[in-house]
């Protein structure tokens, strides 16, 4: 419990940042809209676009994060439902990943740049997908162990 409390701790410290980094990025365009500086259509389309897939992964991991708790504080540790939920979780935090870090290669930042702001991310996400193989790999123990007589 502890280490999933810690993790969703994490996950909320991530989501945290994020907006807190793109905070100045927010007030720049922000500033640019009011003095009737406008993007191309085609450059605000993309990043709406990119800007709902990342909202919807999000809010999929947290939702899907929260219920892996509940089940697990519920004493149903290896179940098909908590294997699922990871990795629903980790693919989530990926897609995040990806579209951050495309995000900021588009406008002009350098891999380098691009690449430190979502390494974090990354191997949160990485490390999701990593735990929801390990609960598979005992989820299949599990029933192969209930199964000998």
């Amino acid at each position: 419990n502890c280490v999933c409390v810690l993790m969703l701790l994490l996950m909320v410290a991530q989501v945290v940042t994020m907006f807190v980094m793109n905070a100045g990025s927010f007030q720049e365009g922000w500033e640019k809209g009011a003095s009737g500086e406008t993007p191309s259509g085609w450059t605000v389309l993309i990043g709406f676009l990119f800007g709902i897939v990342v909202i919807v992964a999000a809010i999929v991991s947290f939702v899907c994060f929260l219920r892996f708790i509940l089940n697990v504080n519920q004493n149903n540790v290896l179940t098909g439902e908590n294997v699922n939920l990871l990795r629903l979780t980790g693919i989530g935090l990926l897609i995040i990943t990806v579209f951050v870090l495309c995000s900021t290669l588009w406008e002009g930042e350098n891999f380098a740049v691009a690449f430190d702001e979502t390494i974090g991310l990354m191997i949160f996400s990485v490390f999701n997908l990593i735990v929801a193989e390990a609960f598979a790999i005992g989820l299949k123990l599990k029933e192969e162990q209930e199964l000998t007589i």
